[in-house]
């Protein structure tokens, strides 16, 4: 009868508070010995309501979440988000307080998600969401919501994005910046205006998102492919970008070499090329890939590194663009409802 009530207890090994169910049993409850000992390791604590809220985002108090998104312990403070679980089990992210350009910047050590989705909470009361049900308010967010959501992930492995990703509360531009790679397979984004995948390190400027400097990485869309129609804008930022699955979206970016690429996406200085890492096609649309977007700019910078779409990249009402500083290989289809 108690398998959805939670205890606090001190664990002395981790040296913090941390959140188990109520029919959880210590490893030493066998016996009478071990269960003094265990009373002896761990401490019963009451709380409010309104302190537990608190204590979560200060993390000092840990709830069981999904181990595929780790904040970043060797950020500063006020980079670190505090993952936790929704009352369905879904990973939510309450993001760290926005500076006053309205960013939000949020580290992590690694950044996987799941087909079941993910939380984004930029909300500063409770809300419901489409993915998680109702979510609590986010404490960091007293103040304000951000405007951008800045995810960036430091690690030696891409991250798998296999699942939705919805902002709670107010909707926002959402980044996700992994120099190390980005696959995604079912993945999207609920409830975001503007979103970006990149293999570049953000680059701030007073405080603002000024844009992303490329040294390499790639991202690969495959399986269920992306799906991001419901934002106004989605654009893809790499050294290489391989599409074997489809991508939907309203307006469509794809930028590829060793750039440094504005937030906006537009190209502000081409770094010198070299033979390190080089791929064969800086974008490669396979068979059973495609593009589909109102309208579709594909930009590569790489010299000699050039494209390949042997898919199908539609613009079903603007202009399908294309500027490759290199080959094109075309054996599928280009289509648009306006200029090519």
């Amino acid at each position: 009868m108690n398998k959805l009530c939670y205890r606090i207890i001190f664990n002395k090994v981790r040296g913090m508070l941390m959140v188990v169910p109520d029919i959880a049993r210590s490893g030493y409850s066998r016996v009478a010995r071990s269960r003094q000992r265990a009373s002896r390791a761990q401490t019963q604590v009451r709380i409010s309501p309104l302190s537990f809220a608190l204590w979560l985002a200060a993390g000092a108090v840990t709830l069981p979440a999904q181990a595929n998104i780790v904040a970043d312990s060797g950020a500063p403070g006020n980079q670190q988000p505090t993952v936790m679980s929704t009352a369905n089990g879904l990973p939510q992210i309450n993001i760290q307080t926005p500076n006053g350009q309205g960013v939000s910047r949020n580290t992590y050590s690694q950044l996987d998600v799941d087909e079941r989705g993910a939380i984004l909470n930029n909300s500063h009361q409770n809300t419901r969401t489409q993915l998680g049900g109702m979510v609590a308010a986010n404490p960091w967010l007293s103040k304000q919501e951000a405007s951008v959501i800045l995810n960036e992930v430091n690690s030696r492995d891409p991250s798998r994005l296999n699942g939705f990703i919805e902002v709670a509360g107010k909707r926002a531009a959402v980044v996700i910046a992994n120099p190390a790679g980005i696959t995604c397979s079912g993945c999207g984004f609920i409830n975001a205006s503007r979103n970006t995948l990149t293999t570049g390190q953000a680059v701030m400027e007073n405080g603002q998102l000024k844009g992303f400097d490329v040294n390499g990485g790639r991202i690969n869309i495959t399986g269920k492919g992306m799906q991001d129609s419901e934002a106004d804008y989605t654009q893809l930022i790499a050294q290489s970008v391989t599409v074997n699955a489809r991508i939907h979206a309203h307006e469509l970016n794809v930028v590829t070499g060793k750039n440094q690429v504005s937030a906006g996406g537009n190209v502000t200085a081409v770094k010198a090329s070299d033979d390190t890492n080089r791929p064969a096609f800086a974008l490669d649309v396979a068979a059973l890939g495609g593009m589909y977007a109102n309208k579709i700019t594909l930009t590569g910078t790489e010299k000699g590194v050039g494209v390949r779409n042997a898919g199908e990249l539609g613009a079903s009402v603007g202009e399908l663009k294309l500027s490759v500083d290199g080959r094109l290989e075309n054996s599928g289809t280009l289509q648009s409802g306006g200029d090519l």
